[in-house]
C-alpha cells in the first residue's frame, strides 16, 4: 500500500477511469487536474485525532508500476471516532484474495495508528464479492439504509456493515494469520 499523494494522484484517476468501478461507487467525476488538487489538499498526518480522506494505491510486492486497486479511510470532523473504508481492485486482479488482504491491513492501521474505535462501509446488495470481503474481515450487517448512496446519479439502497475495535482484537488475538490471509 502506497499513500496517494500530489506525486502519484494521477495514477490514481487514471485507475478511477476504469468503467467497471462506476458499477458499485460514486467516484469522482472530475478531470486529472482537478483531482491531483483534491489530493493536494488532503491531509498528509494519518495519526490520532485526524480527520480528511486518507488513500492508498495498491501494487504487488516488488512491482511498484502497476497498480491493482485502491483503499481509503474517511474519518469525519464530527466523530474521530469512526472511519467509513472503501476499497477496489480492477477487474483483471480480482478474486486473488487483494481486496481482503488491503481491508485487513487498512482495518489494522486504523485501529492501531488512528486509535479508531469503529469503522464502517456501505455495500450495495448486488455487491456479493465485496460483501464477502467485508465478512471476511469480520464485519457485521447492521441493516440496509434505503436510497442510502449515490452510483452513476442514481440513488440506491446499501447495506451498512460495521466492525469495531473490540471485535477486530479478539479477532487478531483469536488468529493473526486472518489479517495476512
Amino acid at each position: 500500500m502506497v499513500p496517494v499523494t500530489p506525486a502519484n494522484a494521477a495514477t490514481l484517476w487514471e485507475l478511477l477511469q476504469e468503467p467497471d468501478l462506476r458499477d458499485y461507487q460514486d467516484l469522482p467525476d472530475v478531470d486529472r487536474a482537478a483531482f491531483v488538487r483534491i489530493v493536494g489538499g488532503r491531509p498528509t498526518r494519518f495519526g490520532p485525532g485526524s480527520i480528511g480522506r486518507f488513500e492508498w494505491l495498491l501494487h504487488y510486492v516488488g512491482n511498484g508500476n502497476e497498480p491493482l486497486g485502491w483503499v481509503s479511510l474517511r474519518i469525519a470532523e464530527a466523530s474521530r471516532a469512526g472511519a467509513e473504508i472503501g476499497y477496489s481492485v480492477v477487474r483483471q486482479h480480482r478474486s486473488k484474495g487483494i481486496a481482503t488482504e488491503a481491508v485487513a491491513a487498512l482495518i489494522d492501521e486504523g485501529f492501531r495508528r488512528a486509535r479508531l474505535q469503529e469503522i464502517r462501509a456501505y455495500c450495495l446488495p448486488e455487491n456479493l464479492s465485496s460483501r464477502a470481503v467485508l465478512r471476511h474481515n469480520g464485519f457485521e450487517d447492521r441493516g440496509t439504509l434505503t436510497r442510502g448512496a449515490t452510483v452513476q446519479g442514481k440513488p440506491v439502497d446499501v447495506i451498512l456493515h460495521a466492525l469495531d475495535r473490540q471485535r477486530w482484537s479478539s479477532m487478531i488475538k483469536t488468529s493473526p494469520a486472518a489479517i495476512r490471509s
